[in-house]
C-alpha cells in the first residue's frame, strides 16, 4: 500500500508539474516574452512526456476556442534529426487563427523570435505552398532540445498559405523553391529535401500525429520538412516562387511596442 501510495504521489506530483509548464507557456505567449524551455526544470523528461505536455497545451487552445486546421513535422532531414539526437522526426498541431493567406500582411507583434521555412502542404488529395512562419520563443533560441521542441508544439504560429492544386501524377521531389526578400535571394532547395521524399513524408506526418494522440482527418492540413534553409524573419516583402505551383508573396511589418522593442 505504501508503494502504491508513493507511485500516485508521483504521478500527482507529474501532473501537477504539467500544468504549471502549460500555465508558464501560455503566460509566456501571452505576454511575448521568452519561454524557458521544459528541459530546465525537468531534465530527464522524455518525448512521450513532452507529447502528453503538448497534448495539455492543444486541449487547452480547444478549450479557449481554438480549432485544429492540421500537423507538421519537425527535424524532417536525417541532418537535423543527428542534430538533435533523435532517430524519427517530431509533429506539432496547426492552429486555425495562425493562417494567413497570399499577398497579406504578416505583423511580427506577439513574436518572441520570428522564423520561416518553405515547405509544402498537403490536404484532399491537394498540393499547395505554405511558408510556415515559427515563433522560436527559448529564452536562447539557439540551444534547446527536441524534447523541448514537442513540448512546445514545434514552435508553431504562423503560415502563409500558396493556392491548392491536385497533386495527382506530379513529381514533387524535383520541384525547386526560392524565397526573396525585398528582391533578394534568402534560401532555396528542392521538395525532395523533406525526409524520403513527399509522400512518405505526408505519411510519416500523420502517423507520428497518431501516436501522439490525434486523429487527424481527410481536410487536415499536413506540413511536411522544410526546403532550403530556415531564416530569422524580418520585415519586408517577401516573394516564394514554387515553380509550377506558383508565387506566394507577402510582407512582413515591424511591430513598434510603447518600449521600443519589435
Amino acid at each position: 500500500m505504501k508503494l502504491i501510495a508513493l507511485a500516485l504521489l508521483g504521478l500527482a506530483g507529474c501532473a501537477s508539474g504539467d500544468g504549471n509548464y502549460i500555465a508558464r507557456m501560455t503566460a509566456a505567449e501571452r505576454a511575448g516574452v521568452p519561454l524557458t524551455p521544459i528541459t530546465a526544470s525537468r531534465p530527464a523528461i522524455s518525448i512521450a512526456q513532452a507529447y502528453r505536455l503538448q497534448q495539455r497545451y492543444v486541449r487547452e487552445r480547444l478549450r479557449a476556442g481554438g480549432h485544429v486546421a492540421g500537423y507538421k513535422g519537425g527535424l524532417m532531414s536525417a541532418a537535423s534529426m543527428a542534430g538533435r539526437g533523435v532517430d524519427e522526426p517530431l509533429v506539432g498541431v496547426l492552429f486555425a487563427d495562425g493562417r494567413a493567406d497570399a499577398d497579406g500582411t504578416v505583423s511580427l507583434c506577439g513574436y518572441r523570435k520570428a522564423a520561416f521555412e518553405l515547405k509544402l502542404g498537403h490536404e484532399n488529395g491537394h498540393v499547395l505552398p505554405v511558408i510556415d512562419l515559427p515563433d522560436i520563443a527559448y529564452r536562447d533560441p539557439a540551444h534547446y532540445g527536441a524534447v523541448d521542441m514537442v513540448a512546445a508544439n514545434i514552435s508553431a504560429a504562423r503560415y502563409v498559405r500558396g493556392a491548392a492544386q491536385p497533386t495527382g501524377g506530379r513529381d514533387l521531389d524535383a520541384l525547386r523553391v526560392t524565397l526573396t526578400r525585398d528582391g533578394q535571394p534568402v534560401t532555396s532547395g528542392t521538395a525532395g529535401e523533406s525526409l524520403n521524399g513527399q509522400d512518405a513524408s505526408v505519411e510519416a506526418v500523420k502517423a507520428l500525429a497518431r501516436r501522439a494522440g490525434y486523429a487527424p482527418r481527410p481536410a487536415d492540413l499536413i506540413v511536411t520538412g522544410k526546403i532550403g534553409e530556415r531564416g530569422w524573419l524580418l520585415p519586408g516583402r517577401y516573394i516564394a516562387d514554387y515553380g509550377r505551383l506558383g508565387r506566394v508573396a507577402f510582407t512582413v511589418t515591424a511591430c513598434a511596442t510603447s518600449t521600443g522593442r519589435t
